[in-house]
């Protein structure tokens, strides 16, 4: 019984294969900075490896930007990260592919099936979370279409439950991140720490909370504290994206359709974005920032983006997770 519990806290897994192919490394780190986790670091060889976390054997998340943001084409990934048993055994199919959207039959790669897609296809099947970025703003105008991308949004009974808060001050962007980090530490040291409570308190909370205490986020907080305190990479814009509570049906599903049209405009565009959700989760416990930020009832935040032109070429495609389809006809 025990050990049930335990496996919520650090269930049995596998992780993708990572390789780099020393003949083309050019030893410039971009895999090891867009990393979102601490997990890749430089090797005494100059190479970039996979490190593990503490009780964490590995902390890839599989995300497979290290992949895309190497101008050599030098790394590579093998599989994928999986939940083998317990509470959040992972239920996808095993196996990954890269983008079928003729059919998973079909074998063609992407650069020539590429051209058969229509421009919306291509946004959504290249785009990829940015983590670099040029020290460039963004012009206003660039961020009012991104806004009108969101606001155009499909809501349950046209409710629009949403606004924006655009922040473009660095020095308050700092704030957030000192602010968040703050709280977020304590998180992690919670989860993290070797002691006997802190092993029964996670392990509690992980089944109590099922989508805030994971292992992965733990790791994106060791980062962050790494790397002075900087969570939104550095990006020189970040929205907020705020819900009404009142909003018909289920606010937070409309919330996400209405940021994702932003994202796939904001690319569309040249531009480069990243969801954060490390933020939302401390503004709980910041009333203070909250207030400050405009974010008072019935508004709540659901999710923030960083946004920004992307240094050198991110958008490709990567293979993803096989899905499970039931046709019924």
């Amino acid at each position: 019984m025990l050990e049930n519990y335990r496996k919520a806290h650090f269930p049995k897994t596998v992780f993708p294969e990572f390789r780099v192919d020393p003949d083309k490394c050019t030893h410039c780190g971009r895999c090891v900075e867009s990393c979102p986790t601490m997990e890749l670091v430089m090797g005494e060889d100059e190479l970039p490896r996979l490190q593990g976390y503490k009780g964490i054997e590995k902390a890839c998340l599989a995300c497979r930007n290290c992949e895309v943001v190497c101008p050599a084409d030098a790394c590579s990934m093998e599989g994928t990260y999986r939940v083998l048993e317990g509470r959040y055994r992972t239920l996808l199919p095993e196996g990954v592919m890269p983008p079928r959207p003729f059919g998973p039959g079909d074998q063609t790669p992407f650069k020539e099936l590429a051209e058969r897609l229509t421009p919306v296809e291509r946004v959504i099947l290249t785009r990829r979370s940015v983590r670099l970025f040029q020290d460039k703003p963004v012009p206003k105008e660039m961020i009012w279409r991104v806004l009108e991308a969101g606001r155009f949004a499909p809501s349950a009974g046209n409710c629009q439950p949403w606004k924006f808060v655009v922040i473009t001050d660095r020095n308050t962007i700092r704030e957030i991140e000192a602010e968040s980090m703050k709280v977020l530490r304590r998180f992690r040291d919670v989860y993290m720490g070797g002691k006997r409570w802190n092993k029964s308190l996670s392990t509690l909370l992980s089944y109590l909370y099922v989508n805030k205490m994971d292992q992965r986020p733990m790791t994106a907080i060791e980062k962050a504290d790494q790397f002075d305190n900087v969570i939104y990479w550095n990006a020189p814009v970040v929205i907020f994206l705020l819900v009404d509570n009142r909003g018909i049906s289920n606010p937070d599903l409309d919330g996400g359709i209405c940021a994702q049209n932003m994202v796939l405009a904001a690319h569309s565009m040249g531009l480069g974005t990243c969801y954060i959700g490390l933020t939302i989760a401390a503004l709980d416990y910041l009333p203070a920032l909250r207030k400050k930020l405009g974010i008072v009832p019935p508004w709540r935040a659901l999710t923030s983006l960083c946004l920004g032109y992307p240094k050198g070429k991110i958008d490709k495609p990567v293979e993803r997770n096989t899905v499970p389809v039931e046709w019924i006809e």
